[in-house]
Parts: structure tokens; sequence; C-alpha cells
């Protein structure tokens, strides 16, 4: 890698990282103490919002941004099976109202964390200290009762074009990335269990593996379950 390069890689790093350590992952004392076990968990819907950056200026993908959501989301599920054996389970219901109310019930929880995320990415050392709970309205999801925990997934990031892309190994500039950040909440009690901030450089619409990289290095520090 060339000095310029290397260069840009440590701008991005602390441009999408708020000047903080990249990959950093931040446990509930719980977790540490092995007090509390995730052997399983719900996944919610992944918000992964990715523009496209050309010389004309930032524009949105909303299409990339979906397909990139959902596989951000079967590849969290893949990662915590195969290196911590943490199981994945499905959120569902029984009847079609007890559809539409969990739609709701999964609507309204995911703004309880967007309202939560800001407070935590600014004080994150508070999660090890147990500090952060959506509190046990947690249980409204209606989940089996062997979910331990809930995935919360948020993201954002930036794709270059070809021209941008030159201009920015020529001039200087922010490169591509994507940078997510990952909440796992206690099912019963609401407490943010774990926070994790994985972020890779290059175009995160075409990423397999170094997303996964990425996030077996964000759940790195998670307990693995051993086996009964």
């Amino acid at each position: 890698m060339s000095g310029r390069a290397i260069l840009l890689a440590l701008v991005v790093l602390l441009t999408v990282s708020g000047s903080q350590v990249v990959h950093a992952q931040f446990l509930h004392p719980k977790i540490k103490s092995k007090e509390i076990t995730i052997r399983s968990v719900v996944v919610l819907p992944a918000k992964v919002n990715v523009v496209r950056d050309s010389m004309k200026g930032p524009e949105g993908m909303a299409a990339e941004s979906d397909d990139l959501s959902a596989r951000v989301e079967t590849m969290i599920a893949e990662v915590l099976s195969k290196q911590k054996h943490v199981n994945t389970l499905p959120s569902t219901v029984k009847s079609a109202e007890g559809d539409s109310q969990q739609k709701y019930n999964v609507a309204d929880f995911q703004t309880k964390f967007d309202d939560l995320l800001p407070k935590i990415m600014k004080k994150r050392d508070d999660v090890k200290k147990g500090r952060f709970s959506m509190g046990d309205e947690v249980l409204n999801l209606n989940l089996e009762k062997s979910v331990d925990a809930v995935v919360f997934i948020r993201g954002e990031g930036k794709k270059l074009s070809s021209g941008k892309t030159a201009f920015t190994m020529l001039v200087g500039g922010t490169p591509a990335y994507l940078r997510l950040k990952i909440g796992i909440v206690d099912a019963r009690s609401g407490e943010v269990l774990l926070y994790t901030d994985p972020v890779f450089l290059g175009d995160p619409t075409t990423a397999v593996d170094r997303l996964r990289k990425a996030l077996e290095k964000g759940f790195k520090k998670l307990p693995e379950v051993k086996a009964q």
C-alpha cells in the first residue's frame, strides 16, 4: 500500500469512527462475568444507508441500501452462528392480527433504539458499566421464551464513482467505506449487552469477505457459547 493510500485509510478511519478505536466492542459486565450468556437472538431489520459519491456530489442509493441491509442481517446471523454458536431465531406470531401488532411493536422499538443510539455513541464506555437500557418494554415484542437478546443494526457507507475514486487518489479525501453500529439488547430487561461498530474500507455494495471479516472482528469479544 502506498503512503498516500495509508494516509487516506487513516483519514477515513478517523472520520467514520469519530476518532475512536475501530472495531471497538463494549460488553455489559453481566456478559463479561458470564452471568448472562447469549445463546439465541432475533435480528431485527437492518437500516444501512449507502450513498454514491461522484464529482457532482453524493446521491442516494435506495435499492443498493436495501440489498446491503439484507446482506448485513444474513451475515451477522452467519458470523454469530459459526464463530460464537449463537442461534438466530425468527420473530414470528401466529395470527394476522398478531402479525400487524408485531410489526407495530418492532417499528416502535426500532425507533427507541434510534433515540438511544446517540447516547451510546457519546459514552460508549458506559455500556461496560451497564448504564444503558431500553427498559422492559422489550417484552412487547412477544418473542419466544428461548430468545436471549435482540440485535439492532444501523450503518452508513459510501461508494465512489470511478471519477471520484481517481480524484481521491490524486488529491485526497474520504475513500469508499462502510461503518456499522450494532447493539445487542437483553430480550427481557432491555439492557444493552453489547455495542460494536466495525468499519471497513472499499465499496460497501459489493463487499462480502470484507464484510464478514469486519463482523468477525466486531464480535470478537462476545463469549462463545460452549457445547452443553
